[in-house]
């Protein structure tokens, strides 16, 4: 149904060096709280924990949005769980970094009290489309134009649980 551009083989590595070097730089320790974005980011923060193996860390899931049908407007936050995060390590996880509004939001909303903020993604489309201070890591770079699906990724629904990234 879709193409493959990155085989599960591919992706499965790239999330498990992915976790040794976030180990390596001491980006996630026993103190940091995960915070994961619905809906995309769970199939990536699964397999990306996994990678991570045992720790005994706090998950958070968080929605928003900046979509209204095909068209892009402000992001809207849709749920933010009521925690206190002053002075925490905070890991956003989120599928893919596009436009970079969503992690812009996350960025903003927790800037003013986490003690440092961090975003992951599975995939990267465009280099540059975060500020400098917003320390993003991403599995895959793919500048290309193409839509994706696979991993957490979909086609306004369909094909989110599959271990391959395709195209339409």
């Amino acid at each position: 149904m879709y193409r493959i551009k990155y085989s599960k083989q591919k992706v499965a590595g790239a999330i498990r060096n992915m976790a040794k070097t976030l180990k390596e730089e001491h980006v996630v320790n026993d103190d940091t709280v995960f915070l994961v974005m619905l809906t995309g980011g769970v199939w990536f923060a699964t397999h990306l924990f996994d990678a991570l193996g045992d720790m005994p860390n706090e998950v958070y899931y968080i929605k928003g949005h900046s979509y209204a049908s095909q068209s892009r407007e402000q992001f809207v936050w849709d749920y933010i769980p009521n925690i206190d995060l002053r002075g925490r390590n905070v890991v956003i996880i989120d599928d893919i970094c596009d436009s970079g509004e969503t992690i812009k939001a996350a960025y903003e909303k927790l800037s003013p009290v986490a003690k440092s903020i961090t975003a992951i993604t599975l995939m990267r489309r465009i280099p540059n489309a975060l500020p400098q201070e917003i320390k993003l890591y991403a599995c895959i770079d793919d500048d290309s134009t193409q839509f994706f699906v696979g991993c957490g990724l979909d086609d306004n629904g369909p094909g989110r649980l599959l271990r391959h990234i395709g195209i339409c």
